[in-house]
């Protein structure tokens, strides 16, 4: 089901390559899109750095990370916590619409959560 849920995010949001589901360890549990590069790699690195996000933002009294957003000259990512446990990250062209993506990603999240319950 988890795969499936990655597969209609990707489809939804326009400009998507990529999503991945990992745990806490950055371990990847599924992912979906263009795997013509390590997205597996990048995955366990963006959920250490969700980690030292969530950490500071504990630290400095901040409140809850809801998101990261990582822009970069040729892809966005985007890491949200799927809980406490998981993470989900996102990698979008350069181009993709951000507000647009993040509704998707609220959606599945949603269903991430039933899903693992």
């Amino acid at each position: 089901m988890i795969k499936q849920i990655l597969n209609d995010l990707v489809a939804a949001v326009h400009g998507a390559q990529a999503a991945i589901f990992l745990d806490g360890e950055g371990e990847t549990i599924s992912q979906s899109g263009d795997r013509d590069f390590d997205v597996q790699l990048i995955g366990a690195w963006k959920e250490l750095e969700l980690d030292r996000t969530r950490e500071m933002s504990k630290r400095f009294k901040l409140g809850e990370v809801h998101a990261v957003l990582f822009s970069l000259e040729h892809v966005h990512e985007i890491v949200v916590p799927v809980g406490d446990e998981y993470c989900l990250l996102l990698l979008l062209s350069a181009y993709a619409d951000i507000q647009d993506a993040m509704t998707s990603v609220k959606n599945t999240i949603e269903r991430l959560k039933e899903d693992i319950g």
